[in-house]
């Protein structure tokens, strides 16, 4: 929704443009996810849609259609980042938002693929898996489908000499192995030799996980 919202504005000024006197448009967004992307998501056009270190990026749809519409605007635009909610003309636009997303319309994003989702053990973000050929227990609790037949797998590794989670992390796999990871499963897998682009080879085998002691999870 926060590519999609960039991408509708962008249009609209290119249908309605041109006003007397105006030379720039400025989009504000409370996304740091767009706003920081905006310079990277060249890059990764160039490189096929993966980035530096090979790996493919999500909503790489919704990133093409940003970067088409906003060459086409016709107009300069700058994007610049806003703290969410925090003036009553944000509010006004998170409660129309809402009322939209409620509403609901005819229009699907058919590009984008939910995947399973479940919730880590862990706080704080996934970090990139430091695959070094080795094996190790994992709790898989999403997965998001990518292009080129493949799953961003995200999953907490399990430490079996603690028998507790130890880190949130995660690595990329082919969607017919991605398939067999079901989330808040525990498996041993074993991983590739490449840490900036970790990847899950082989599914061992199964691993019975202990029941989380928190009914949250």
């Amino acid at each position: 929704m926060e590519l999609l919202a960039c991408i509708r504005v962008l249009k609209w000024v290119r249908e309605n443009a041109p006003w007397n006197s105006v030379t720039r448009v400025q989009v504000f967004t409370d996304s740091r996810y767009v706003k920081e992307n905006l310079i990277r998501a060249r890059e990764w056009k160039k490189n096929d849609w993966t980035n530096q270190h090979g790996e493919p990026r999500e909503n790489s749809d919704l990133w093409k259609q940003l970067l088409s519409a906003h060459v086409k605007t016709g107009v300069t635009v700058h994007f610049e980042w806003t703290l969410g909610k925090k003036s009553p003309v944000l509010k006004r636009v998170d409660k129309a938002a809402k009322a939209a997303a409620s509403r609901g319309g005819p229009d699907i994003d058919r590009g984008y693929k939910p995947g399973a989702i479940a919730r880590s053990m862990l706080r704080g973000t996934a970090t990139r898996f430091p695959a070094k050929g080795q094996s190790a227990v994992i709790r898989p609790y999403r997965k998001n489908l990518l292009g080129g037949g493949e799953e961003k797998v995200r999953f907490d590794i399990f430490s079996e000499s603690t028998q507790s989670y130890v880190e949130s992390c995660y690595a990329f796999a082919s969607t017919d192995l991605a398939a067999e990871l079901h989330r808040q499963h525990g498996y041993r897998v074993r991983f590739n030799d490449n840490s900036k682009y970790p990847q899950i080879l082989e599914l061992v085998e199964e691993v019975p996980l202990p029941k989380p002691l928190d009914d949250r999870w």
